[in-house]
């Protein structure tokens, strides 16, 4: 849909999953950076999946990043079907040898190994507290950004927030950049199976709020979602309306106003066409924007790069 080439595309996503963990992929074998972040989106099969997956054997830098991307990307993973992280090899894992006189020999696995290798690991401690919560919840956080960004990107691409104006590519070298400033997850009130993103995201002084929810009830032709910055019944600024398709999938974006952060949460509600709410009447999807960390914020800015080439809109507005 954007005209951007599967190399190019590979390219930003492993560039993504090097910035997600930066200190262990530097130690990675570059040779086989690019493979391993293709292992981790799922992007292998056969031979090439084999041959990662015996690397990370006998790499324990590889395995240590490959490790850290699961914990970051862990919750992305549909169904928890998350790509398998090898143990590290050992000696009794090794094929059997020569010795000095030409007779095969079997490497030998001590006692101890062996009781260390077949006795039950422990559960991970997922009650983790202190320091140790807050980074894995600011690099999940960072994740889910960047995880969202390439559907975001499309968005804000095809509404025309990125545009210059006119559609025509952008040749000032001194235009304000466009940068995301805060993301959060919306979640069903009624205890249906819809859920959402929301994102803000600046360009100069204008501000636009982007959201994308899916397994919404499909609106027909007499229904539209409607999105809201919501305080209260009598506290809210209607953002943008939207149709879904016939699968209940929205997308959506819509400008916000100077005073936005004063508001406590973005809501969808299901309306009426033609009604003009000055509230929302039935609120199906709710949650809050938080503020996005700085070096997701330039992950951001170079996963979109900066083109501002962009086809005419398609947002309804109120």
């Amino acid at each position: 849909m954007l005209g951007m080439p599967a190399s190019r595309v590979r390219d930003l996503a492993r560039e993504a999953m090097g910035e997600l963990a930066p200190r262990t992929a530097d130690r990675v074998d570059p040779d086989w950076r690019g493979q391993i972040a293709d292992y981790m989106l799922g992007q292998q099969t056969g031979p090439e999946s084999t041959a990662t997956r015996g690397h990370l054997k006998r790499s324990e830098p590889a395995r240590a990043w490959a490790l850290s991307l699961l914990d970051s990307l862990e919750d992305l993973y549909p169904n928890g079907e998350a790509p398998e992280i090898p143990e590290a090899e050992r000696n009794g894992d090794r094929p059997a040898r020569r010795d000095l006189g030409g007779r095969l020999t079997a490497a030998v696995e001590s006692p101890e190994r062996a009781t260390a290798r077949t006795a039950p690991r422990p559960r991970r401690d997922r009650s983790l507290r202190g320091g140790v919560a807050d980074t894995v919840k600011r690099r999940r956080l960072i994740a889910a950004v960047i995880g969202g960004l390439v559907v975001l990107g499309l968005i804000l691409w095809l509404t025309g927030v990125f545009d210059s104006g006119g559609g025509k590519k952008n040749t000032n070298a001194a235009a304000p950049k466009t940068k995301l400033v805060k993301v959060g997850t919306l979640k069903a009130t009624g205890g249906s199976k819809a859920a959402g993103v929301a994102a803000v995201f600046t360009r100069g002084n204008q501000r636009s709020l982007v959201v994308q929810a899916a397994q919404l009830q499909p609106t027909g032709q007499k229904n539209a979602y409607e999105v809201w910055l919501y305080n209260s019944k009598s506290d809210a600024f209607a953002v943008c309306a939207q149709l879904t398709d016939q699968n209940g999938n929205l997308q959506g974006t819509g400008p916000l106003p100077a005073n936005y952060t004063k508001f406590g949460s973005i809501v969808l509600s299901r309306e009426k066409i033609g009604t003009n709410p000055k509230s929302p009447s039935n609120i199906v999807l709710r949650g809050k924007l938080t503020n996005v960390p700085a070096n997701a914020q330039t992950g951001a800015a170079n996963a979109l790069g900066g083109s501002s080439t962009t086809p005419s809109g398609t947002t309804t507005t109120p």
